[in-house]
């Protein structure tokens, strides 16, 4: 039940989604700041965010009408949770927003290689899963920290100091940091998100050298930089589990 100034409106807890035999639970969640509906990608897979004055009917025709989508994100977080990264095995890796096919190589030992249209890795007899995914793991840190630090570039002349350093490295839950010693630390997932969201979250960090905080006066040091950041922030929001989750099929 939602309490809203004279009148209650009154939404159920979720919905069953049924497909070809197959069915999950979709749940509701309301929120009293919500300004819109909106489906976002959890752990758990989705779930629909109402605004308080939101009726059952508006909301099931707006799932209704992202049936589809639904459907495939559950089948895409179902296949990351489950297929782990194989040697030889048929796969396609994350760069940025795209899914770039993977060219395996007989060779004398473990090596990989990001070219424009695929990824080329270079594996030997010898070579294990887990050797796999540590040698994936260095690869897209040592491809996105040149990445980061061209597009940092651009933002030292009105910053008061460059950062002390910019790592990437696997976050648990945030997607960037930045410590006492002005080093900023990025998810390496973020090499998986479109390049604009990616770009997102390093002027975020960036501006706390302005502002180590998150008042209007840090937003608005963002919104100079990235107009978009609610945008940015709404695809991390739906979309992170994800890609998170990927990032722990593939690195471990």
């Amino acid at each position: 039940m939602f309490g809203l100034g004279r009148k209650a409106v009154s939404v159920p807890d979720g919905q069953w989604l049924e497909r070809e035999g197959e069915r999950f639970w979709l749940p509701w969640k309301r929120h009293a700041q919500a300004r819109r509906l909106k489906l976002l990608v959890g752990s758990n897979g989705p779930r629909l965010t109402l605004p308080p004055r939101t009726s059952e009917k508006a909301a099931r025709a707006f799932v209704a009408e992202h049936t589809d989508w639904l459907w495939m994100q559950r089948s895409r977080h179902a296949d990351i949770q489950q297929t782990p990264l194989a040697i030889g095995a048929e796969a396609e890796l994350p760069w940025f927003g795209q899914r770039l096919p993977v060219h395996w190589q007989a060779d004398r030992a473990l090596h990989i290689l990001r070219e424009e249209r695929q990824w080329r890795i270079h594996t030997s007899a010898r070579s294990s899963d887990r050797q796999l995914q540590a040698a994936l793991l260095q690869a897209y840190r040592q491809y996105g920290q040149g990445w980061f630090l061209q597009r940092t570039q651009a933002y030292l002349p009105a910053l008061p100091k460059a950062p002390a350093a910019l790592r990437l490295r696997p976050l648990r839950s945030l997607w960037g940091s930045l410590n006492a010693a002005d080093a900023v630390t990025l998810d390496v997932a973020l090499l998986f998100a479109p390049e604009p969201v990616a770009e997102y979250v390093l002027v975020h960090e960036l501006c706390h050298l302005l502002q180590r905080n998150h008042s209007p006066k840090f937003w608005r040091e963002v919104e100079l930089r990235c107009p978009d950041w609610r945008d940015h922030r709404d695809y991390l929001r739906a979309h992170g589990p994800g890609i998170k989750a990927e990032a722990r099929r593939l690195f471990g």
